[in-house]
């Protein structure tokens, strides 16, 4: 599915050049869950970016080459980095709340997607339930804005019907009438095909109630909600490969486990490849089939999960192992290890 070849990616920065990754290969078969692992600043994410072009203005790959599905995209032009992006390897970054828009609802953010990748299919359910295509009829706020009009309004006659005076809670009442009104006029409205689609993804990643959510902004989610809505941004452009770069690390260790079994099963019941990218050794003992170990920039050891657990060959993945906390009282440290053998 994804193979890197001796990928090279430097930072310039003031104090000089930093060699973020110094000659990194993976291979990531068709349906397959990859794990690649090592402490912060290892290269991991670093490794993905540079694949999609992803990386800041001072970041550069400076060698090696890219293949997704046999295709060289390692100098693809813009255009093509586009339909890859979203379309054939979709990605979860590990904070939500700062990778989506904060003014754009999920519905917009979704949306976007839907229309790049999939317009076509877009076209096709408008034309089966004769519906708008993009935008529906109806018009409704937010589900935050829609709660806060009503609490103002309703705080306001409260108070001056207490006070006595309940001809000034007139015109709360009236706007109160109105919202019922539009939302009465609007009721045989029908939703726009691109509407459809967002709560259908929005639905597969389980998400309670869907069309609240496809309104919110979001602020008004809670941190597994914004998860959720990542991956399904991630799998609305009806991509084969997808990654995901610590998706769980701001997430309580409840909802980090639903996070992962929604990958899990997304993963089986549309076969598809994921790099998981993590440095909690137990969710790739969890999650994962192979797994590829970085220090400062270079894959030191590349092997499956059992081999690596039961038997592994390079120091540091033996210290990486030696630091997971057995439930003694002495603390365990992760060697500094100034040469790792490299594969």
């Amino acid at each position: 599915m994804l193979e890197i070849e001796n990928l090279k990616t430097n930072f310039n920065t003031y104090d000089g050049v930093v060699k973020a990754l110094d000659g990194v290969n993976l291979k990531i078969e068709d349906g397959e869950i990859f794990g690649l692992v090592g402490e912060t600043g290892s290269g991991k994410s670093v490794t993905c970016y540079s694949a999609l072009k992803l990386l800041p203005k001072a970041g550069e790959v400076v060698d090696g080459n890219i293949k997704l599905n046999g295709e060289d995209i390692t100098n693809a032009s813009d255009e093509r980095l586009r339909e890859i992006r979203g379309g054939e390897i979709g990605i979860i970054f590990q904070d939500p709340l700062s990778a989506l828009n904060p003014v754009m609802t999920v519905n917009e953010q979704i949306g976007e997607i839907l229309v790049l990748h999939q317009n076509a299919e877009l076209q096709k359910l408008a034309l089966e339930k004769e519906i708008p295509t993009y935008k529906s009829e109806k018009w409704k706020a937010s589900p935050g804005v829609e709660f806060t009009i009503m609490a103002f309004c309703i705080s306001f006659i409260s108070l001056f019907v207490m006070l006595g005076q309940w001809r000034f809670s007139l015109p709360f009442l009236f706007v109160i009438m109105l919202m019922i009104l539009r939302d009465y006029l609007q009721r045989e409205n029908p939703a726009s095909a691109l509407d459809l689609m967002v709560i259908d993804a929005l639905s597969r990643v389980k998400l309670p109630n869907p069309e609240q959510i496809a309104n919110s902004y979001p602020h008004e989610l809670s941190g597994g909600m914004q998860q959720r809505v990542m991956i399904a941004m991630a799998l609305a452009g009806k991509a084969k490969m997808l990654i995901a770069d610590e998706p769980t690390t701001a997430l309580d260790v409840t909802i980090q486990a639903q996070i992962l079994q929604l990958i899990k099963d997304i993963q089986k019941e549309e076969n598809m490849s994921v790099l998981l990218i993590t440095h909690d050794l137990g969710v790739v003992a969890e999650t994962c089939e192979k797994v590829a170990v970085m220090y400062k920039g270079k894959i030191v050891e590349q092997a499956t999960v059992d081999e690596i657990f039961s038997n592994p060959k390079n120091d540091y993945t033996k210290g990486l192992l030696e630091a997971i906390p057995k439930g003694g009282k002495e603390r365990l440290k992760v060697p500094n290890l100034e040469e790792a053998s490299v594969l």
